[in-house]
């Protein structure tokens, strides 16, 4: 096709030849014929002398694909410019102050521009940019429509979470803003650990500084302009102790953060410090323009996945109606203690819900359960019941673990974990598990435990209700067995505030099975149910001394197996060590925790394992300590006191045992440096120096020679080693026989 385009003189009018109209439409709709852009690019033309009218016409085709495309640019250049003129106000006038104050202004500038592009196009407000960072940092921006509730929490599952990977990076920062027209939704993700530089933190921090002298000097007024209270003057605030923290801290987060709430925040870092635990403040926001019901929420976790605690502390808000209007996360650190997760929450109640005392103590206790929670148990309140809340949710899933190395023996398939579970929370029989875990609330209830008498009538009751309503046979059997978990528990930490894990201490004859034959009785059985965990501590005497060991299953196949034969496992290797220890006073135990961490990296796994011993042993501290706190929370029907020691066994490391000595001694154990030998420093290890495998190859030296007549340095054998040689004496007898023959 040939363009001929007329440029008219004074006076004249145009005269175009029909087959060349349509492209001269199609032209017009990206710009005039007397753009001098569109001239420059029209060079090759022949010219008509005529006195009429001067003509021109392009020559190639390369010609016309050069004019149509300079005239797109122009217009859509055009149009990009007109919807950032109109874009640019609303943006500037709808964001919240704090978005300008905390966000550099090169990503407010490609927001701007990407929700210009999206206005421009008229569709959705829904984008997700990457962006890196020249020190290797990975920033995820996403832009969605509105800000109903439950937004940022559908924001987060599509979050990346790499933590099984080599490659995983952490969640290291968050920030969430809303549209003050509640058009939008802008969330920033960090990924990765701001490099450290050697910057001068009195310079970064100097307002922080100035603000912090001022409080301790007396000099600031009770409450700021905008009439929220000052923090009161504390030895923490002490400008060392400012310095000290602030070197540990990011510097991006000093500049971010308002003084005032870096103090605050500061508090609840040391709270924690040295721990695991989590500490949670509350207070109402003192600057809504519109007296409108918001509330800060803040948060110190200490070693915990930063994107696993921002996914269930929005969770657990969801669930109590509250909305999170903006949200910022930061990591602290520890030192050797790790990592803090500091995350500051602005919320607001909606569906009717209210922000009163009772709600937030609730909130509170609950948020500091969801570090320790299992995913069957997240799973369980926050998607298929509700209603049941976290705490009754915890001891619904405890007793399925337990119930399941019990039930299995009977029929493995139909009592599996996985069936034991979903019969007992079926919506046909949740409101009996449901009553049966209140009957275990009110035995241990410190403010008014049910006495025996009654504990009978109540549990005569629900057998009754459940005899008449469940016709399944398993279901029934489950919730029977249920009902005896409760009548043969005799102490539990489930009312401790700051507990790790749910731990019962058991009567040993609820392990037993009515189809097994008859066995020695342990003396004391202690259950521990934990995120990712669940371990069990069995003695065979009142004071006893045994090994703790980790078992990691590689399959989700040899994870059930495993399951079903834990308790097993745990009572052989304690009766095996009863039968060692028969002539020292400590009786024998053994404590195995079967932990699930299938899939992970080898950095994923460790940390999964670290934590377990940690929360296994902590709950074991729960139940046997005598402190103020463990007399007003932990109601006893063992009635006396219990005394027992922890060993070093399979995948236990040294980190381990400091921990636990040093956790023993701060949780008020009376003898701590004995509650787990193999100390580092104190004593023999048994892992380095192999104790237990030397005393095996003196009895197998000794069976070779006398009773077979086998002269080991002279003449071959064999043998044969059950268990394996990953663990400890199994793994130096080798070096031994290696050394010895």
């Amino acid at each position: 096709m040939i363009l001929r385009l007329t440029t008219l003189q004074k006076g004249t009018s145009a005269r175009i030849n029909a087959p060349k109209r349509l492209l001269i439409q199609q032209s017009r709709a990206f710009t005039s014929i007397d753009d001098p852009a569109f001239r420059a690019h029209s060079t090759a033309v022949t010219e008509n002398t005529s006195s009429e009218y001067r003509s021109w016409q392009a020559s190639q085709n390369i010609d016309i694909q050069r004019v149509t495309q300079t005239a797109m640019v122009h217009e859509l250049t055009q149009q990009v410019s007109r919807s950032i003129e109109n874009v640019v106000p609303w943006f500037l006038n709808t964001m919240p102050a704090p978005y300008f104050r905390q966000v550099p202004e090169s990503f407010r500038l490609d927001h701007i521009k990407a929700i210009s592009a999206i206005k421009d196009a008229s569709m959705d407000m829904h984008m997700n940019l990457k962006t890196h960072l020249p020190d290797g940092r990975q920033v995820l921006t996403f832009i969605r429509p509105g800000t109903m509730p439950g937004l940022l929490l559908n924001m987060i599952k599509e979050l990346p979470f790499n933590q099984r990977s080599e490659e995983y990076m952490p969640l290291s920062r968050v920030q969430i803003y809303s549209a003050e027209d509640d058009s939008m939704s802008l969330n920033l993700f960090v990924y990765g650990e701001e490099s450290k530089h050697q910057t001068d933190v009195t310079l970064t921090g100097s307002q922080i500084l100035e603000y912090a002298q001022q409080l301790m000097d007396g000099s600031l007024p009770p409450q700021d302009e905008y009439g929220r209270p000052n923090p009161k003057p504390n030895n923490t605030f002490e400008r060392d102790n400012l310095i000290k923290h602030m070197e540990r801290c990011s510097e991006s987060y000093i500049l971010r953060s308002d003084p005032r709430r870096f103090l605050s925040q500061m508090q609840l870092f040391e709270k924690v410090s040295g721990s695991d635990n989590i500490s949670v403040s509350t207070e109402y926001s003192y600057l809504d323009e519109n007296n409108d019901e918001h509330y800060w929420i803040d948060i110190a976790l200490a070693n915990t996945l930063p994107h696993y605690a921002l996914e269930q502390t929005t969770k657990l808000l969801f669930l109590h109606s509250f909305d999170v209007m903006r949200a910022h996360l930061d990591n602290v650190s520890d030192g050797d203690n790790g990592t803090i997760t500091l995350l500051r929450m602005l919320v607001t109640p909606v569906n009717g819900a209210k922000g009163n005392e009772a709600t937030f103590n609730l909130l509170q206790q609950e948020l500091k359960r969801c570090k320790w929670l299992n995913d069957s148990t997240m799973e369980l309140v926050f998607e298929t019941h509700p209603w049941l809340g976290v705490r009754r949710g915890e001891i619904i899933t405890a007793m399925a673990a337990i119930m399941h190395p019990i039930m299995s023996k009977q029929n493995a398939i139909a009592f599996s974990k996985g069936n034991i579970l979903e019969t007992i929370t079926k919506d046909r029989y949740i409101k009996h598990a449901a009553a049966i875990v209140d009957l275990f609330l009110e035995r241990f209830n410190p403010k008014g435990p049910l006495s025996d008498e009654e504990l009978e009538a109540k549990s005569k009751e629900l057998l009754s209700i459940i005899d008449n309503e469940v016709e399944d046979t398993s279901a029934q059997a489950l919730l029977t067995k249920m009902i005896d978990i409760v009548k043969h528990t005799l102490r539990t930490n489930i009312y401790m505030n700051n507990r790790y894990a749910l731990g019962l201490r058991l009567d040993p004859r609820i392990m037993s099975s009515e189809d097994e034959a008859p066995r020695e009785t342990p003396y004391g059985v202690i259950f521990v149910h934990g995120r990712r965990f669940d371990g069990y501590h069995t003695r065979f005497r009142d004071i006893a001394r045994g090994g703790m060991r980790l078992v990691t299953p590689a399959s989700p196949e040899q994870y059930a197996l495993e399951s079903a034969h834990q308790y097993e496992e745990c009572y052989g290797l304690a009766f095996a060590q009863q039968l060692k220890n028969k002539d020292i006073p400590e009786g024998g135990s053994k404590a195995v925790v079967l932990i699930d961490n299938i899939g992970m990296s080898e950095t994923g796994k460790d940390f999964v394992m670290r934590k377990s011993v940690k929360a296994f042993t902590d709950t074991i501290l729960d139940l046997i300590v005598d402190t103020d706190e463990t007399r007003e929370e932990v109601v006893d029907f063992v009635g006396k006191k219990e005394v027992l020691y922890l060993g070093p066994d399979e995948q236990v490391i040294p980190e381990d045992i400091n921990w636990v000595i040093k956790r023993a001694k701060q949780r008020g154990y009376d003898t701590p440096a004995a509650f787990m030998s193999s100390k580092p420093r104190a004593g023999i290890n048994h892992k380095e120096y192999g104790v237990t495998s030397e005393g095996v190859n003196v009895y197998l030296d000794v069976a070779l020679r006398h009773v077979l007549k086998i002269d080991p340095k002279q003449e071959s054998f064999s043998i044969k080693i059950t268990g394996g040689p990953d663990g400890d004496v199994a793994g130096n007898e080798l070096k031994i026989l290696a050394r010895e023959y």
